[in-house]
C-alpha cells in the first residue's frame, strides 16, 4: 500500500483545523497541524509535507511571510502551498486584500468557509 500523502495545515483557529483535518483526512491523506507562521516553518523543517494548507491572518508570523520564507528556501520552494483565507469578505476592514493574494508565490487560494469537496478537489490537482 502507498504511503499517504502528507497535508500540513496551518491555522490559528482549533474548531477551523479540527473541521478541515477531519474533510482532508476523509480524502486519504495524513494530516499535520501547526497554530501559527513559525510552528508551521518548525513543522515543514522537521517532516516535510507534500502540500500546505496556510491561513492567511494568523498572530506571530502571517500566512504571507510564512509563504514568503517557505517559497524562498530552496529546499521547501517545491512544496504546493493552498492559502485560506477568509478576507475576501472583508477586504474593506482587513490589511489584505485579492492583490495579495495574487501577488503571494502561493500555488492557490481558497475563500473561507471552505467547501470540503473544492478543498479535496483543489489538493488532489496539486498533488498530481
Amino acid at each position: 500500500m502507498a504511503e499517504k500523502k502528507k497535508i500540513l495545515l496551518i491555522d490559528d483557529d482549533p474548531d477551523f483545523v479540527e473541521a478541515v483535518r477531519v474533510i482532508v483526512e476523509s480524502g486519504g491523506y495524513a494530516v499535520r497541524v501547526a497554530y501559527d507562521g513559525q510552528e508551521g516553518l518548525a513543522a515543514v523543517a522537521e517532516e516535510r509535507p507534500d502540500l500546505i494548507v496556510l491561513d492567511v491572518m494568523m498572530p506571530v508570523m502571517n500566512g504571507h511571510e510564512t509563504c514568503a520564507r517557505l517559497k524562498g528556501d530552496p529546499a521547501t520552494a517545491g512544496i504546493p502551498i493552498i492559502l485560506l483565507t477568509a478576507v475576501a469578505d472583508r477586504v474593506t476592514t482587513s490589511t489584505y486584500s485579492h492583490r495579495d493574494m495574487l501577488e503571494s508565490e502561493a500555488e492557490d487560494y481558497l475563500p473561507k468557509p471552505v467547501e470540503p469537496a473544492e478543498l479535496l478537489e483543489l489538493i488532489k490537482s496539486w498533488l498530481k
